[in-house]
């Protein structure tokens, strides 16, 4: 395939879109978390009548009045976002307001609310209005192009490069000494969460600052190619997950962490209900288990069926069939649940690894 036709490839792919609708209503639920900010430092001051200093002209930066009325539109507007009401006009108005609002003030400019602009801005060109809405008619198709998704991809892969080619780059970070400082600053927050006394003093040695500061560029790196590929994807996904939530915990990212794994949804394989989940209705646990699945299974990737256990399937309370049709039960059962299920994945490598080493676990292929 030469360069013109990988292009038009590109810009011809159509798929699912089922799973942009998951993304669509992170982001407008972010977009609330930063308005209703917006809202609570408006009460105590106008940024406008202190010390700014805008991207913009002076005579560009809204009147207190105006920039009232700005938040509760942004307000207003991330609760269509999510409920999926005129769902793309509105993610795009919430995106433009977003990116104005951090064009009137440099100080006021995080990573963070600026990626959740562009996801904003690329998720609403995409038809990311098709599933997860609370009003409307239903969508006459789920298929879709997927273009602006591809974008947002490369977007995360941009981010995660530019961060760790910065820090290869930069002979403090690649030390350790700023995560040493970080721990210093943020220790306090880390024992506040929970994270033990002891876990905070030995991350803080500059021995385990170095040798984490180095961990994290390798695995910034790694995440930007990694989630790519077919064979890697899963892992990096995972190691992503915990990379993030260790940063969530010993630092202040605000919404970065919630932002950056909403969007791991854009590198989820578009297969709905291409795997099976027979339960057992007659034993408890069966039923518990298909209704905890039901209720968690927000990526759609379960078809969860009943039924009458037979002389294959004796004594299992639960049975997944895989996609390629193949059967698993015990350990490995639950390892693919929490392979495929956003709330139990931190449990997936676990699961899998003392799945790798039980003998049984794979039913007949006619069960």
């Amino acid at each position: 395939m030469n360069a013109r036709d990988a292009i038009r490839h590109w810009r011809d792919e159509v798929g699912e879109t089922y799973l942009l609708g998951a993304l669509r209503v992170a982001l407008g639920c972010l977009f609330f978390a930063n308005a209703l900010r917006s809202a609570h430092e408006l009460q105590e001051f106008y940024f406008g009548s202190v010390f700014h200093w805008p991207f913009l002209p002076e005579e560009f930066v809204p009147s207190e009045s105006a920039y009232s009325v700005m938040v509760v539109g942004q307000l207003l507007l991330s609760v269509l976002v999510v409920a999926g009401y005129a769902a793309r006009p509105a993610l795009l108005a919430s995106a433009l307001l977003g990116g104005y609002v951090l064009l009137c003030d440099r100080l006021h400019y995080h990573h963070n609310r600026w990626a959740l602009v562009c996801y904003g801005l690329l998720l609403s060109l995409s038809p990311c209005d098709r599933s997860f809405y609370a009003a409307g008619a239903p969508a006459s198709t789920q298929l879709g192009p997927l273009w602006a998704a591809r974008l947002a991809q490369m977007q995360v892969s941009i981010i995660y490069f530019a961060s760790g080619g910065s820090k290869l780059l930069d002979p403090d970070w690649r030390g350790g000494l700023v995560l040493s400082e970080r721990f210093r600053l943020f220790g306090p927050q880390a024992l506040h969460a929970g994270v033990p006394a002891r876990i905070v003093g030995l991350l803080s040695h500059s021995a385990s600052t170095s040798a984490l500061a180095k961990l994290a560029i390798v695995t910034e790196l790694f995440l930007a190619f990694g989630l790519w590929s077919r064979r890697s994807r899963v892992f990096a996904l995972w190691w992503g997950l915990w990379f993030h939530i260790v940063i969530e915990g010993t630092s202040r990212v605000e919404g970065f962490t919630w932002l950056t794994l909403a969007t791991y949804v854009l590198f989820v394989t578009p297969d709905l209900r291409a795997r099976k989940l027979f339960f057992d209705s007659s034993r408890r646990r069966g039923r518990l288990i298909a209704r905890a699945v039901t209720w968690l299974d927000w990526l759609a990737r379960f078809d969860i069926k009943a039924w009458a256990p037979d002389p294959v399937r004796r004594g299992h309370a639960v049975v997944v069939v895989r996609r390629d049709g193949t059967h698993a039960t015990g350990v490995r059962a639950l390892a693919m649940l929490a392979r495929c299920i956003p709330l139990l994945f931190p449990l997936w490598a676990p699961l899998a690894f003392v799945a790798s080493f039980t003998k049984g676990g794979e039913a007949s292929a006619g069960a």
